[in-house]
């Protein structure tokens, strides 16, 4: 990602030390780069991103009928079993969430988990998350939303689902009031929010 430079000089870094060029090749920009990138004629194209740009990429690809997989906005659930130790599971879920501030292809994006045991999630996940991070305004474990467009993107998710008559719950173990400077958002529950909202409907990458 074009967000996140010093991430790629590190796998750079690494590939030139392991790799021969003629064996792999790192090739950095943003998304000027990517249209160029998806028009040549590969044996196969292998993307990871956004749904919105999957497509740009699939149609790119199909110029020279290069075959394509996409990896695009997923949305991870976690099935919370009634015969499951719900503490295990919340610690799973809870590390998942807040591994790179939900900033993961990977992270979970919603629990499925049945209505008599919500209370005592919320409670254990707050209680997972104090033990993980006892503080997150100025803890450098705690990660910060990459940039201000994601972090008013995850906020307006959070927003439209309150709106909507979601539940709202925040881990934030010290009580802090996060400075938006920072572009710090606390690990949030959403419970109950409808189906068309937002953050039901998109990938979230945030600790939501």
């Amino acid at each position: 990602s074009e967000l996140t430079p010093k991430t790629a000089e590190a796998l750079i870094a690494l590939c030139d030390d392991v790799f021969p060029p003629d064996v792999v090749s790192v090739v950095t920009g943003g998304p000027e780069v990517g249209v160029a990138f998806s028009k040549l004629p590969f044996d196969h194209l292998f993307f990871t991103g956004s749904t919105a740009v999957g497509r740009h990429v699939m149609r790119a690809a199909a110029d020279n009928l290069v075959p394509v997989t996409l990896e695009l906005g997923g949305k991870s659930p976690a099935i919370v079993h009634g015969d499951f130790p719900l503490d295990k599971a919340v610690e799973r879920i809870a590390a998942g969430k807040c591994f790179n501030a939900g900033q993961t292809c990977i992270a979970p994006d919603y629990a499925l988990v049945r209505d008599d045991k919500i209370d005592a999630f919320v409670e254990a996940f707050r209680a997972r998350v104090a033990a993980f991070y006892p503080t997150l305004a100025d803890n450098a474990d705690y990660t910060s939303i990459v940039n201000e467009r994601h972090y008013k993107r995850v906020v307006g998710l959070i927003d439209e689902a309150r709106q909507r008559g979601a539940r709202i719950v925040e881990a934030n173990p010290a009580g802090e009031q996060l400075d938006p400077a920072q572009r710090k958002i606390a690990p949030t529950l959403v419970i109950g929010a409808p189906d068309d909202c937002a953050v039901m409907q998109d990938e979230i990458f945030g600790p939501v």
